[in-house]
C-alpha cells in the first residue's frame, strides 16, 4: 500500500486543519480572493480550495491566465484563519506534542485573553483554544471541554444539520477507557485525532483516503514496552456512535506501521459493524522501535472517526472485579426491594418470570453459565428482576468486551455494574441447597421461598414464623352453622349448633 501523494505534504495538512474550522463565510472569502466561484454547499466550497492546494489539481486552477501557487493559497487561508481566531502562535503550539504525547499549553499573550487560554481544550482537531460552542466530558478522569463542531458530526455527508449531543457526553479518551477496562491507559503516544470521511467519487463510490502520523517512542516508553504487561495499542472509534463504549474501525481499513502491513479488523472490508459487534485494537509492540515511527491508515468510509495510539497496561479479572462497588455501596436495599415489589406486583413478562398464583417465579440460573448464580450482578439502569453471575460475566467480557446486559441486551459499561442487594442475599442464603434449586417464588410484598418448599422468608431473609393455623381457609375462628335435626316428641324446633368438634361431631 503506497501512501497518498498528498499525505506527506505539511503545507496541505496545515491548510486542511485550518479550513476545517472555517464557516461558509470564511470559505467564500477565500474563494473570492482566489477569483473562484462561491456557489455551493460548505463541502463543495471546501473541495474547491483543496483542489487548488492539491498537486493533482494544479492544472485546473488558473486565475487570469496564470497558475495559482499553493503558497499563495496557504497565505490567504492563514490570513483568514488569523482574522477569525487571532494569532496562529497558540494554534501551532497546541499542535506540537511532547515526547510523552501530551499537549503543550499555549503561553499567555495578554491579560484580556488569559481567561480564554486557561481553558484546557483537548479536542481531536488539535486546536487547544475554545471556539464557538463547547461541550464538556462527563468523565472524572479527563473532564476536558471539546468543540461541539468537532465531536457532533452528521452521519451522512449530505446531512446539513449535525445531530444533537447526548445528555451525557463522554470524550474519546473516556470512551476508549470504558470500552475495554481490562486495559488501563498509561500514556497517549498519539492523542486522539480526527479521521476525516472519504469523498464521493464521480461513479458514486467513496474514494480511498489516507491518514498518516509520525510518533516518537522515548527510551522510557520503549523500556516500558519490554515488560509483558504493557502493550502499544492503536484504537479507533466512530464519532456520534449509538454504542459509545466500543472500538469501531472504518470500512476498507488497511494499516501499515513502519512499512509493515497489519490486519485491522476480522470482518469483511465492506461489512458494517453490527449492534452486537466489537472491533479490536491492534497491538503494535512488535512493529515499532525506539525513536521515530510512522503509522499509515487507508480507508473508504463516509463517516468521521477518531484514532489514537496509547501505551496500555493489562488488568486481571480480579483487578476489574475490584472496580465493582461493594454490595452496600452499589444500591440501597430498600430501593432494590421497591423495584422487586413493583415487578412482582405487575407480573412483568420478562423471560425469567412466571406467574404462579399470588407470587411470581424467578429463575436464579445465570444466563451465561446455566448454573445457579453465586454473586448476583446487574446493570444499575435495568428495571427487570433478572440477574447474572458477576464473576462469569466479567470473565466473558475479557474476551468479548461487549458489556451488554444478557437479559435486556442493552449496552452499558463496567461503571454501571452493581451487586443486586436483594437477590444476592437470597443466593447467599441458599448456597447449602443442591445445585438443582434454580427457582424461587416472590410475592408482591418481597417475601420469597424456594420453589417447591412451603417455608417463606421475609424480604430481609428472616424466616416467617410457622403457625398451627394451616392453610388459608382455616383462619382460626369458629364458624356458626345451623343443622336441621328430626323432630322428636320433646322438641318441636330446630337446634342451633355451635359447630363440629375435632372429631367431626356436633
Amino acid at each position: 500500500m503506497a501512501p497518498h501523494p498528498a499525505a506527506d505534504d505539511p503545507l496541505l495538512a496545515d491548510c486542511k486543519f485550518k479550513l476545517n474550522h472555517f464557516r461558509i463565510k470564511e470559505l467564500k472569502d477565500v474563494l473570492h480572493q482566489l477569483g473562484l466561484p462561491k456557489q455551493g454547499r460548505k463541502q463543495e466550497l471546501l473541495d474547491k480550495i483543496i483542489a487548488v492546494l492539491s498537486d493533482q489539481q494544479d492544472q485546473h486552477a488558473k486565475m487570469n491566465g496564470f497558475m495559482i501557487g499553493k503558497e499563495t493559497v496557504a497565505k490567504i487561508v492563514d490570513a483568514t484563519f488569523t482574522k477569525m481566531h487571532g494569532s496562529t502562535d497558540a494554534v501551532a503550539t497546541s499542535r506540537n506534542q511532547t515526547d510523552s504525547g501530551h499537549i503543550v499549553k499555549p503561553k499567555r499573550k495578554s491579560d484580556h485573553s488569559s481567561t480564554q487560554l486557561d481553558v484546557n481544550v483537548c479536542c481531536p482537531c488539535g486546536y487547544s483554544l475554545p471556539i464557538d460552542s463547547m461541550t464538556k466530558c462527563e468523565g472524572t478522569q479527563y473532564n476536558t471541554p471539546q468543540h461541539v463542531g468537532c465531536v457532533s458530526i452528521a452521519e451522512k455527508p449530505t446531512d446539513s444539520v449535525p445531530p444533537e449531543l447526548p445528555p451525557y457526553f463522554y470524550c474519546d479518551m473516556c470512551r476508549i477507557d470504558r470500552a475495554d477496562p481490562f486495559c488501563v491507559t498509561i500514556n497517549h503516544i498519539i492523542l486522539p485525532v480526527t479521521v476525516a470521511p472519504s469523498k464521493i467519487a464521480p461513479d458514486g463510490s467513496y474514494d480511498v483516503q489516507y491518514f498518516d502520523k509520525t510518533f516518537l517512542l522515548s527510551r522510557v516508553n520503549w523500556e516500558m514496552l519490554q515488560k509483558d504487561e504493557y502493550d502499544l495499542q492503536v484504537w479507533c472509534i466512530l464519532l456520534n456512535e449509538n454504542i459509545p463504549f466500543r472500538m469501531h474501525w472504518p470500512l476498507h481499513s488497511d494499516m501499515q506501521v513502519n512499512g509493515i502491513h497489519i490486519r485491522v479488523v476480522n470482518r469483511q472490508p465492506t461489512q458494517q459493524l453490527g449492534v452486537n459487534g466489537r472491533d479490536d485494537g491492534p497491538v503494535l509492540t512488535t512493529y515499532v522501535r525506539e525513536g521515530s515511527n510512522k503509522i499509515v491508515l487507508s480507508r473508504s468510509d463516509p463517516r468521521t472517526f477518531c484514532l489514537g495510539v496509547r501505551i496500555a497496561k493489562r488488568r486481571s479479572i480480579e483487578q476489574v472485579l475490584s472496580f465493582v462497588p461493594k454490595e452496600e455501596d452499589g444500591e440501597n436495599f430498600d430501593k432494590a426491594l421497591a423495584r422487586v415489589r413493583r415487578e412482582a406486583d405487575t407480573a412483568d413478562n420478562d423471560s425469567d418470570i412466571e406467574v404462579v398464583a399470588d407470587s411470581v417465579s424467578v429463575n436464579l440460573r445465570c444466563p451465561i453459565t446455566g448454573s445457579r448464580i453465586k454473586t448476583a450482578g446487574r446493570f444499575k439502569p435495568c428495571v427487570h428482576m433478572g440477574c447474572f453471575d458477576l464473576e462469569a460475566f466479567v470473565e466473558l467480557n475479557q474476551r468479548s468486551r461487549k458489556w451488554q446486559c444478557p437479559i435486556c441486551l442493552k449496552n452499558y459499561s463496567l461503571d454501571n455494574i452493581i451487586i443486586d442487594p436483594y437477590f444476592n442475599r437470597i443466593t447467599s442464603l441458599i448456597q447449602s441447597y443442591g445445585d438443582d434449586v434454580l427457582e424461587i417464588d416472590v410475592k408482591p410484598d418481597g417475601s420469597w421461598r424456594v420453589n417447591g418448599l412451603k417455608q417463606w422468608h421475609l424480604s430481609d431473609g428472616t424466616l416467617c414464623m410457622p403457625t398451627d393455623i394451616g392453610s388459608k381457609p382455616d383462619v382460626g375462628f369458629v364458624k356458626l352453622e345451623i343443622k336441621e335435626e328430626p323432630l322428636s316428641e320433646n322438641t318441636g324446633c330446630l337446634k342451633l349448633g355451635v359447630g363440629r368438634n375435632n372429631y367431626g361431631k356436633w
